[in-house]
């Protein structure tokens, strides 16, 4: 159990980063500064201590592999088969793990997980 446990963790933090990423960009798109945006979300009932420790790399574009796209994609590998084995519907986690999947076929095999966030 403690291992499924930790496979679902990371599939969450996969899961989360990714949005974390997506809603940056869009905030910044439309013309507001990463900084001021995840200051905002932050401290909002949205905020985390996860969003607290990801913004400042968000903010200063720090890509220091923390977690590796490869490791990342082991673990949706593994949560995704547990999933087929319980009949766990996962779509959010599926979509997820297939831009993990882009992102190793466009080279960036040890770079950070948090890699989509870039402008």
């Amino acid at each position: 159990m403690a291992r499924l446990v930790k496979i679902a963790h990371n599939v969450f933090l996969g899961v989360v980063t990714q949005s974390l990423a997506e809603i940056t960009l869009l905030a910044e798109k439309g013309g507001v500064t990463r900084s001021a945006f995840l200051e905002f979300l932050i401290n909002s009932v949205m905020g985390s201590a996860f969003s607290r420790y990801k913004s400042p790399a968000l903010i200063n574009l720090d890509f220091k592999p923390t977690f590796t796209n490869i490791l990342l994609r082991k673990d949706f590998d593994l949560g995704l088969s547990a999933a087929r084995e319980l009949e766990v519907p996962m779509p959010v986690a599926s979509a997820t793990a297939q831009l993990v999947q882009a992102a190793i076929g466009a080279g960036h095999t040890e770079d950070d997980y948090g890699l989509t966030a870039r402008p």
